[in-house]
């Protein structure tokens, strides 16, 4: 018994001692020598310092993020167009199909897109290229094709030519079928799909006064040579009711937000300046009347009825429908859209006679 507690004694002072040199062992030391700054793997920039440019805790990244999240961009039909059609649709409906567009200089993406992403930061900047403030330049501002004829090309030159990356997807996509003679009364096309138009974001084919048919006479365009689009849709913010990167320009809250307007008129009080978007929407609803009278425009889903139609009859329901799809009753250029429905109205007046 005496030998078992000598060893269990022994033991125990083992143990304790063992655990003494342990804790000795795993004692903090003294701090070394700071370490050298990380690189971003791509150009060796200094990491830590260039990420602090944009993620500097300021509120300017979260102003424009709840800006955008109340844009069409963000809550509208543009998200998430992918599937069978993706190489089609996912260049103007997805960041990945843009991206791979601006990449190629092709109309279409490359293939479909999986696990497609919304319009985002990435989709218009260049954001997380150089780790520097140049990343929040925009992805392109080059020239582009127009899609409704792609031997021309469209260059809107204010602000840096800022309004051409968005150009790229807010104009026409091409009739299909087409009208290769807009002004005959006697050749006919079948058309055999509701969805025969333009598409839904021709603003940019108003802007520059371009895209409609038999348009030669046509008034200029107004507000090209002067503004870009976030000139205008990107002025001061007011939340994210308008202005900033919401993008839109009036709200039920704050009304139209006149503010840039004011720099060249500045008697304005809302976006009928003169009464121009009354006259427009005025020219609108008549020939919307003739449209519907003749047989051609669902008034309910404002749609085309398929059925074999004179090419001067479909010219006209193109250029109606630029103009309703515009959405800006006139202000993106209003000589331009006085006069394609003035001829759109003169056309079924002459039918009538």
């Amino acid at each position: 018994m005496k030998k078992i507690t000598i060893y269990l004694l022994a033991a125990g002072l083992f143990i304790a001692a063992a655990g003494s040199l342990l804790s000795s062992c795993t004692k903090e030391g003294p701090q070394g020598p700071a370490g050298a700054n990380g690189t971003n793997g791509t150009n060796g920039t200094n990491a830590a310092a260039t990420c602090q440019e944009c993620h500097n805790f300021s509120d300017t990244i979260v102003a424009k993020m709840f800006q955008y999240s109340a844009s069409k961009h963000s809550t509208g039909s543009t998200i998430i167009e992918s599937g069978s059609l993706a190489t089609t649709c996912s260049p103007c409906h997805t960041s990945q199909g843009f991206e791979q567009t601006i990449a190629s200089g092709m109309f279409n993406a490359n293939s479909t897109i999986n696990d497609a992403a919304p319009i985002n930061c990435r989709t218009c900047h260049q954001i997380h290229k150089t780790y520097t403030n140049a990343d929040w330049s925009l992805a392109i501002t080059s020239q582009y094709r127009w899609r409704f004829d792609s031997t021309q090309s469209q260059n809107f030159t204010p602000d840096n030519s800022s309004a051409n990356l968005c150009g790229r997807c807010h104009q026409a996509r091409p009739a299909s079928p087409g009208l290769p003679n807009p002004s005959s009364t006697t050749d006919s096309i079948t058309i055999t799909s509701s969805r025969w138009g333009p598409h839904h974001g021709p603003q940019s084919n108003i802007l520059a006064g371009k895209g409609a048919y038999n348009d030669a006479t046509f008034g200029g365009p107004t507000h090209a040579s002067k503004i870009s689009c976030m000139g205008c849709h990107g002025a001061d913010a007011i939340g994210n009711y308008v202005g900033g990167h919401s993008l839109w320009m009036s709200s039920a809250t704050t009304g139209d937000n006149i503010t840039i307007c004011k720099t060249c008129h500045p008697n304005a009080t809302s976006f009928d300046i003169s009464g121009d978007q009354t006259a427009i929407n005025g020219l609108l609803q008549t020939l919307k009347v003739d449209l519907a009278t003749f047989n051609m425009l669902d008034t309910v889903n404002m749609v085309l009825k398929p059925r074999k139609y004179a090419q001067a009859d479909l010219a006209v329901f193109w250029n109606f429908m630029l103009v309703y799809a515009d959405g800006s009753m006139g202000v993106h250029n209003f000589p331009y859209t006085r006069d394609l429905l003035n001829n759109g109205i003169s056309h079924f007046n002459s039918k009538t006679k």
